[in-house]
C-alpha cells in the first residue's frame, strides 16, 4: 500500500531527457516523490526515441560532464565501458583538425567518453529508476502546469494518456521542472498567466547534419575520434566517432557532415565520400566508398541556436522552473548540450540547498553563468564564419581573428592544443586561452621563439592581453544585446 504523500513534498520533472533526467537525480534528495511525465515510451535498453530525433546522431560525453555524471552516479563509466564505450584522453586519442591540419597532442589528464547518446540515457533511465521515491510516467502528453493567481505559484499539473484515454488527470507538486527541451511550452504558459516573456537570443545558422553508422572492426582502434572544426576558411565541420557495439554485438563508427546556411551534404554515401574528400579526412571516404554502412544515411536540421534569458525577468512564479534546453539550445556541433545540462543540474543542487525563498532567481542567475560559457563558444564560433548572418562588432572580430591565430598555433605547439581543450571539455574557461602563458604562446607562433624577439615584447604582449581581455568582455556583452528579442 502506497502512503500518502502531500503535494508540498512531490516534484515533477516534465520531460524524461538527460535534462530531466539529471533533475530527478538532485530533487530526489529533497522531495519525498519526484514524477517525471514523459510524452515518449521509454525503452528499457538502448534504443532512439521519437523525442530526440538527434540522438542517433554523433555523441560523445565530454569529460565535465562525465565527471558530474561520475559524480551523481558512482560507477557510471565503467558500465558505459563494460558495453563497448572507449574512454580515452580527449587530447591524445581524438584527432582535433583545423584547416585540414592536426592538433599536436599531449596528455592533458581528462576522460572523455565515446559512446552513443541512447546507451548514455538507456543507463541514465536504469539509474534512476532505481531512486528511492522517483517514478516514471510515460507516453502521457503534460496539457499546462496550474498556476494559482492568488499565490504567484504552480501548485500542479494536468496532463492525460496518450493511449486514446481522454481523461484528464491533475497532480500536484511544490515544484515543477521544465526539461522538455528547445519546444517547451512555457514562454505560452507564462504568458497566459500574466508573466512577461523572457528576453531571447537567438543565432540563425541553418545547420543540418548528414550521418551514417559503419562496422568497425573489433578491437580498440587507433583514435576513439576525429573531430574537424568549422573555420572562417572551412566551414564544414564533421565528425568520426567509435560507438559501443549494437545489439548484433556489431563494433560501429557513426560518421557525420555538417553544412551551414544550404551548405548542405546530401543523404547518400557518394555525397559523404565526396564531402571527406573536399575537407581532407580520408578515414570517413574510405568508409563512405568501401565500408559496410550499418543502416540508412540520416540527416537531421538545426535552424537556429537560441537562449530564453530568464535571470533577466522581474517577476516568475515559485514552484517552477526550467533546465536543459528549454534554457539554451545549442548548436550541436559542439557537443556541449549533454554537459551544459550536467552542469545545470549540479547548479539546480546548490540553489535547493538555500531553501525555496528566492529560488527561482537563484538558480536562473546559477545557470546563466553555467550557460554563458557554451554559448559564447558556439555564438563566437558561429559568426566567425562568413556564411553565418548577425552582427560582428569590431571586438568579437579581433577574439576571432586570435581564436584562429590560436589554432593554427596547436597544430604544433602541445600546450596550447590542450589548452583549448580544456575549454572546449568546458573544464577551463574561455578566459584561460587568454592567460599570459597561452597568449604568448600564440603571438609567438605556439612557443617557437624567435631569437632576440620574445624579451624585448613581452611587456608590449602583457599590456596588450589586458587589452585584448577587456575587449572579448566587451564583444559578447554587445553581442548579447543585440541579438536579444
Amino acid at each position: 500500500m502506497t502512503s500518502f504523500i502531500s503535494d508540498d513534498r512531490r516534484a515533477i520533472v516534465l520531460g524524461a531527457s538527460i535534462a530531466g533526467l539529471l533533475t530527478a537525480r538532485v530533487l530526489c534528495g529533497r522531495f519525498a516523490e519526484v514524477v517525471l511525465l514523459e510524452r515518449d515510451e521509454l525503452p528499457e535498453r538502448s534504443a532512439p526515441r521519437k523525442g530526440a530525433p538527434h540522438a542517433v546522431h554523433p555523441h560523445g560525453l565530454l569529460a565535465r560532464g562525465r565527471e558530474i555524471l561520475e559524480t551523481l552516479f558512482p560507477g557510471f563509466s565503467d558500465v558505459l565501458i563494460g558495453q563497448g564505450a572507449l574512454a580515452g584522453d580527449p587530447a591524445m586519442e581524438v584527432a582535433l583538425v583545423a584547416n585540414g591540419q592536426r592538433f599536436a597532442r599531449k596528455a592533458s589528464g581528462l576522460m572523455g567518453l565515446a559512446v552513443s547518446r541512447p546507451a548514455i540515457e538507456a543507463e541514465l533511465r536504469r539509474r534512476v529508476r532505481t531512486l528511492p521515491g522517483v517514478r516514471m510516467v510515460p507516453g502521457v502528453d503534460v496539457l499546462a502546469p496550474v498556476h494559482d493567481a492568488s499565490t504567484g505559484r504552480v501548485t500542479a499539473v494536468r496532463y492525460r494518456s496518450r493511449t486514446g484515454v481522454s481523461d484528464e488527470q491533475t497532480l500536484g507538486a511544490g515544484l515543477v521542472v521544465d526539461c522538455t527541451g528547445r519546444g517547451s511550452q512555457s514562454p505560452s504558459w507564462l504568458s497566459e498567466w500574466g508573466y512577461e516573456p523572457a528576453p531571447e537570443d537567438r543565432v540563425v545558422i541553418g545547420l543540418c547534419y548528414t550521418t551514417a553508422y559503419f562496422r568497425r572492426a573489433d578491437g580498440r582502434p587507433p583514435l576513439a575520434a576525429i573531430l574537424g572544426v568549422a573555420t572562417p576558411e572551412l566551414p564544414r565541420p564533421y565528425v568520426l566517432v567509435a560507438q559501443e557495439p549494437d545489439e548484433d554485438g556489431r563494433a560501429r563508427w557513426v560518421a557525420g557532415f555538417a553544412g551551414y546556411a544550404g551548405d548542405h551534404v546530401e543523404p547518400t554515401l557518394e555525397a559523404m565520400a565526396n564531402r571527406a574528400r573536399a575537407v581532407g579526412v580520408d578515414e570517413i571516404a574510405s568508409l563512405a566508398e568501401r565500408g559496410e554502412a550499418l543502416g540508412p544515411v540520416i540527416r537531421y536540421h538545426f535552424p537556429y541556436s537560441q537562449r530564453r534569458r530568464y535571470e533577466r525577468l522581474r517577476r516568475f512564479p515559485r514552484g517552477f522552473l526550467l533546465l536543459g534546453d528549454a534554457l539554451a539550445s545549442l548548436n550541436p556541433a559542439y557537443g556541449q548540450g549533454m554537459t551544459a545540462a550536467a552542469c545545470e543540474a549540479i547548479a539546480l543542487e546548490a540553489a535547493l540547498a538555500d531553501g525555496e525563498e528566492g529560488l527561482a532567481r537563484r538558480f536562473f542567475r546559477a545557470a546563466a553563468k553555467v550557460i554563458d560559457v557554451p554559448w559564447q563558444l558556439a555564438v563566437g564560433g558561429d559568426l566567425a564564419l562568413p556564411n553565418v548572418p548577425g552582427p560582428r562588432p569590431l571586438p568579437v572580430r579581433i577574439v576571432n581573428a586570435y581564436i584562429a591565430r590560436l589554432q593554427r598555433a596547436a597544430t604544433h605547439d602541445a600546450r596550447i592544443a590542450v589548452a583549448f581543450i580544456r575549454v572546449i571539455h568546458l573544464i577551463a574557461p574561455p578566459a584561460s586561452l587568454f592567460s599570459p602563458s597561452v597568449f604568448l604562446r600564440v603571438m609567438f607562433s605556439g612557443g617557437r621563439r624567435r631569437a632576440g624577439t620574445e624579451p624585448a615584447a613581452t611587456a608590449v604582449l602583457r599590456a596588450g592581453l589586458t587589452l585584448f581581455r577587456r575587449l572579448q568582455t566587451a564583444a559578447f556583452s554587445l553581442l548579447a544585446r543585440r541579438m536579444a528579442r
